[in-house]
């Protein structure tokens, strides 16, 4: 196959698939075009998530079974339907359908998108540039987010359908260069267990005698759950401030471009450092920046939360999934990380509305209250759990 015109059409389509134009705007779309609140926008998060919990295994099975840029393609036709379904909703519902057609999009590429780029490296026998190429398509995600954020935010007064508009003309570009990668030679390997029952193996194994599996699965669901809710928190808090629409992009794609460096350069405190002392300095300052910006509304605020969510989510994930490939073997490992996204999709589903419910009912501040309340409560229960199981492993 001809890889390197394959692995530049990888990062193309990456570009391009991430290209969220309306990343800074969504609130505001919501507000003016159907009359809904940030409330209303956790709960069409939280359907998001659900659609991703319910799907992700199954259409796993169907790019293994299928060719994978036929899955690309068409998850990418359902990103076409989801954002122009978001971009014509005038009601609540219509958001809610969208959010399903999007999450029907990300459970099928997500995967794809990782197993494709492995495949054509190890059909020319070049697996071990792997991770290199992950971590800069990953670092692509970022950085596409980062640059159309402040194209949106300068949209949005123009025309408030713009920033979506565009979101759509970027899926359909994407699946053009989709249909123009190659198909990489499927590597076929043993029958394995159904994923399901690998998802229960795992979990038992986590539990039973693995503390620090078990801790960082926990850890980082807690977490990663609570940096969404952050970022998210960014659009209402500008509200509060009746800060200028055109703004919002601006700040955000800070926020994102933060996150692509320090995901780019976190494996420099290797060494320095141990992983478990980085992720309790990145918990304690996530809370802080929760009650910073709870004071009240004000660019210390603004400071603060764009910091909060890529910015710790770039630093914590390598240094999680590294710490996790450490403790597992390769038989397990697949499953571990599986179960880890898992886990962080069904907590962010009650916990968003539940935040959301605080938000419309007792304003942003008293929302970035509670979460903070929320990651002191689960930091102190995680912890507790770890000590204790830790001593009856020393024990036994």
């Amino acid at each position: 196959m001809r890889i390197q015109r394959n692995l530049l059409l990888i990062d193309i389509y990456t570009v391009c698939r991430n290209m969220h134009f309306w990343a800074p705007i969504l609130l505001l779309h919501y507000r003016d075009q159907v009359g809904i609140g940030f409330k209303e926008l956790m709960i069409g998060e939280a359907v998001f998530s659900t659609t991703i919990v319910l799907l992700d295994v199954p259409t796993g099975w169907i790019s293994d079974i299928w060719r994978r840029k036929h899955t690309q393609a068409l998850g990418v036709l359902f990103a076409i339907l989801g954002y122009s379904c978001l971009l014509f909703a005038e009601s609540f519902s219509m958001v809610l359908l969208a959010q399903v057609l999007i999450g029907i999009f990300v459970s099928l590429c997500s995967g794809t998108d990782t197993a494709i780029l492995y495949d054509s490296l190890l059909s020319v026998g070049r697996e071990k540039e792997y991770l290199k190429r992950e971590g800069r398509r990953v670092a692509l995600l970022l950085y596409s987010v980062a640059g159309v954020s402040v194209i949106g935010g300068l949209l949005y007064p123009i025309n408030h359908r713009l920033p979506l508009a565009m979101t759509v003309v970027a899926m359909t570009v994407a699946l053009i260069i989709v249909c123009l990668q190659d198909e990489p030679e499927r590597q076929k390997k043993a029958t394995e267990r159904h994923p399901i029952a690998d998802i229960i193996a795992t979990i038992k194994y986590a539990l039973h005698g693995h503390v620090e599996v078990g801790f960082l699965i926990m850890f980082s669901a807690a977490l990663f759950c609570s940096t969404k809710i952050l970022s998210w928190a960014q659009q209402p808090y500008y509200l509060a401030l009746n800060m200028p629409e055109s703004y919002y992009g601006v700040f955000i794609a800070i926020g994102y471009l933060l996150g692509g460096i320090s995901s780019h350069w976190s494996h420099l405190l290797n060494g320095h450092i141990s992983t478990y002392r980085v992720l309790t300095i990145l918990w304690a300052f996530a809370v802080l920046v929760c009650l910073g910006a709870s004071i009240g509304p004000g660019w210390h605020g603004v400071a603060l939360l764009i910091t909060g969510g890529a910015f710790i989510y770039g630093i914590a994930a390598p240094r999680i999934n590294e710490a996790i490939n450490n403790h597992v073997g390769s038989s397990r490992r697949a499953a571990i990380l599986s179960t880890q996204n898992l886990m962080v999709s069904l907590l962010y589903i009650p916990l968003s509305m539940v935040m959301g419910s605080v938000s419309k009912h007792w304003g942003i501040q008293a929302m970035l209250l509670g979460l903070a309340l929320w990651l002191c409560l689960a930091g102190a229960c995680i912890g507790m759990l770890a000590r204790r199981k830790n001593r009856r492993a020393r024990a036994g």
